[in-house]
């Protein structure tokens, strides 16, 4: 049940995915959180699925990645400084 902030963008980015069930904040009860609880281990599709995006996750070097990401959002400052990816 995404609540605030970045949880509903995340909470719909996974269930995208095919790895998760999302209930909304007006549906949510202990009843309903059982049901969507109980199809995720029921059907395997969603174990399936999770295993498969596992898979691209471990082959990415996420911090090269990451850092390679950062590193291009970097601008140099206004007193003529340089982006830390020129430096040695």
């Amino acid at each position: 049940m995404p609540y605030s902030h970045d949880q509903p963008d995340n909470a719909a980015r996974v269930q995208r995915l095919g790895t998760s069930r999302t209930i909304s904040r007006k549906q949510y009860s202990a009843s309903s959180a059982a049901k969507e609880l109980r199809e995720l281990l029921d059907n395997p599709s969603y174990a399936a699925k999770a295993t498969q995006i596992k898979r691209i996750i471990q082959l990415e070097n996420g911090v090269c990645l990451a850092c390679d990401q950062i590193e291009k959002q970097i601008i140099p400052n206004s007193r003529g400084g340089v982006s830390p990816s020129t430096t040695t």
